[in-house]
């Protein structure tokens, strides 16, 4: 199935560890140009040095997503040395304030929303108008489970992660028949730095609830931006899509056993 010439650039934001690392990685393993983006120059550089050894074409620019202006300047800067991306991959997010929803003030509120979901709409400003000159568009935003459901304790990223499910099913709505898909990928637990810093304990715990019994993988997540990106995900358009192992089809804290 053949690709416009825009869908062999992506951009990929929060590439400089974790699932943007790895989401970045399989997308350059599949033959795309990547623009790598995050706020750890040091990180980035690296990724971008063992990635261009393999031969991909990939490069680095540092960018804070949450400021609208140094976005435009960034995508600006992208789009003259590699060209118009077809592809965008909002990935940047940061987690917490983990405390009761009456204890979040202000500064805390603003934060979160200014990089987990004010990133997202600064990129799909940005990009909408070009991807339907081309015709084409493929953007995926990274969400949450917790952008289906909720969760005690983390109030306002629960709050930003049903922003992001919601915006996607607006843009896909609006942007499809210029040939621009948009949907959200939910990710339950994954095996990332932060969890792997969490108590065995907790750790234990979290994977008896999972029917599958295990964590999920950055490298799976990133298999399914791939797909959704590809030349079959076309038809995959306003959708939320699960990857949690089935934990948020059993309710119960048990997983039965037979």
């Amino acid at each position: 199935m053949g690709m416009p010439a825009n869908a062999h650039l992506a951009v990929v934001t929060g590439a400089s560890r974790g699932i943007g690392e790895a989401i970045a990685t399989v997308l350059a393993e599949s033959g795309l140009r990547v623009a790598l983006i995050a706020r750890n120059v040091e990180a980035l550089s690296r990724l971008e040095a063992k990635l261009s050894a393999t031969g991909a074409q990939v490069k680095a620019f540092s960018c804070d997503v949450a400021d609208e202006a140094a976005v435009n300047a960034t995508l600006e800067k992208i789009e003259a040395s590699l060209g118009t991306p077809g592809v965008i991959v909002n990935n940047a997010g940061v987690g917490g304030p983990f405390h009761r929803a009456d204890e979040v003030d202000q500064a805390e509120w603003d934060a979160l929303f200014g990089v987990n979901v004010d990133g997202v709409r600064h990129f799909c400003r940005w990009a909408l108008p070009r991807m339907k000159a081309n015709r084409f568009g493929r953007i995926v935003n990274i969400s949450s489970i917790q952008g289906l459901f909720g969760g005690a304790l983390s109030s306002t990223y629960v709050a930003t992660k049903h922003a992001i499910v919601g915006y996607s099913k607006a843009i896909a709505a609006e942007w499809g028949a210029y040939g621009i898909t948009c949907n959200a990928l939910c990710p339950g637990y994954i095996d990332t730095e932060m969890l792997a810093n969490a108590d065995p304990g907790v750790r234990k715990e979290l994977r008896r609830r999972i029917p599958v019994g295990r964590f999920g993988s950055a490298e799976e997540v990133a298999q399914m931006v791939a797909f959704i990106t590809g030349p079959f995900g076309g038809y995959i358009n306003g959708s939320a899509l699960v990857m949690d192992g089935g934990l948020s089809a059993h309710l119960a804290n048990d997983v039965p056993s037979f």
